[in-house]
């Protein structure tokens, strides 16, 4: 073989290699595209395929590959919005690892991975996770950018949120306002972007007792994302409930029980009728349900949110307590008594087994079995449970607490119908004192 022909062959191989580079990352950007667009058009199982063949196609270039780590991003995303929150996790890690490596720890990508990470651990309240994170980000992004940056402004927003849940609303209430200005000026007031921080921040004022600030907000929120994402968005029917919430919070359940509903429906189209937020969308208007005494049709309700909640969450997790306990009222009040006794004794066993025998939510499920046997007659099953319920009340929360007075009259009852007098009497004049400091 000649010496040029073995020159000519290594050119040859060089260019074919150069080919099948620059077809891989077509390939890959056109998957990668599709998928987000894919994502913003709410096709949540074809952006899933669509980026998942992205992430398959970089991953053959390397694993410290800034188009990976691109992808995974989005990826994670949709995984988020689909409840995947497994998948999302790990994907959220990758891309974090991929861009600190590439980019810096100290770099706006690194800050966006945080972002958007962190938005999953809000998702599931995993608020000492996702705090640390934000303020990373904003870190970064606050010694990269201009103080009206727009992407500050989203971390500023999303930081006030999590205050906002977390019971924090001086740390909330300054990164919201700082973060409406920026988007309202650089955005535009009618933007999406707007309209999710009038959102938070209603959220905040409800939350802080200043509801007459607090609803022209969800409404202004509701009518921009109406305008700019259309009716049957996600971010809209979150824009709706919060709305809803505001109203059932002041009791105006006329108002609220339509918005709850349009956000089911919405929900269920877009997301599955398994989702995380129809569950919470079904908890919602059980709710507004069980407070308007309509029991027969809250308890359908009840009973599908426990069932989703049941496979995201683990037949074994206290968190279905809350549930369970409106769910047993509401066969109580059915006269469904068996089925509400077995829901009652099953949040007690949740509770028990995941928080331990004293815990003040034993007490509550305790308050509850026997509030739910002493209506039924069954005094005598009735005074051990609340018995309990009063010891651990006053053991956790003190002889003044309103809980612990709140057993303590029942349990005063209880006595008297079994003709323990003397012990009932005992009860009855604590209570008496108690009213005398507490009572106007």
């Amino acid at each position: 073989m000649s010496a040029g022909w073995s020159v000519l062959r290594n050119v040859l191989l060089w260019s074919a290699a150069l080919c099948v580079g620059a077809s891989a990352q077509a390939t890959w950007h056109e998957d990668h595209e599709a998928g987000v667009k894919a994502a913003k058009e709410l096709h949540f199982a074809d952006a899933d395929a669509l980026l998942t063949k992205a992430v398959e196609q970089e991953r053959r270039l390397g694993e410290v590959n800034p188009n990976l780590a691109r992808s995974l991003l989005e990826l994670a995303d949709v995984q988020r919005t689909e409840g995947k929150y497994g998948e999302a996790q790990s994907n959220y890690d990758q891309a974090l690892q991929i861009f600190e490596k590439q980019f810096g720890p100290d770099s706006v990508e690194v800050a966006e991975a945080l972002d958007h990470g962190a938005e999953l651990a809000k998702t599931l309240g995993d608020f000492p996770r996702a705090e640390p994170m934000l303020l990373r980000a904003l870190s970064i992004r606050q010694k990269k950018v201009p103080p009206d940056d727009s992407a500050l402004a989203q971390l500023q927003n999303d930081l006030g949120e999590l205050y906002t849940r977390s019971g924090a609303p001086e740390k909330a209430e300054p990164l919201l306002r700082a973060a409406l200005e920026t988007r309202q000026q650089k955005v535009g007031a009618e933007s999406k972007e707007t309209a999710e921080t009038l959102e938070a921040l209603g959220n905040l004022l409800r939350r802080m007792g200043r509801e007459a600030e607090a609803e022209p907000l969800f409404r202004q929120s509701v009518s921009l994302y109406g305008k700019t994402l259309g009716g049957e968005h996600p971010d809209y029917a979150n824009a709706l409930e919060s709305l809803a919430l505001f109203y059932s919070n002041r009791r105006q359940y006329d108002l609220a029980e339509p918005l709850l509903q349009r956000v089911l429906e919405i929900r269920e189209k877009v997301l599955g009728a398994e989702h995380h937020d129809v569950a919470a969308a079904l908890d919602n208007l059980a709710l507004v349900k069980l407070s308007t005494r309509r029991f027969a049709e809250a308890a359908p309700l009840y009973q599908r949110a426990v069932s989703i909640w049941e496979k995201i969450l683990g037949l074994e997790s206290a968190d279905l307590s809350p549930d369970l306990n409106n769910l047993a009222i509401c066969l109580q009040y059915a006269h469904r008594f068996p089925e509400a006794e077995a829901t009652f004794r099953q949040a007690l066993a949740l509770d028990e087994k995941a928080l331990g025998a004293e815990h003040p939510d034993v007490a509550s499920d305790l308050q509850n079995l026997g509030t739910f046997y002493f209506a039924a007659n069954r005094t005598k099953d009735a005074l051990p449970a609340l018995e309990r319920a009063l010891a651990i009340r006053t053991k956790v929360l003190g002889n003044d607490a309103v809980e612990t007075i709140e057993t303590m009259r029942g349990y005063a009852m209880a006595l008297g119908v079994v003709h323990r007098d003397l012990e009932a009497q005992v009860w009855q004049r604590k209570i008496k004192e108690w009213e005398k400091t507490h009572v106007r």
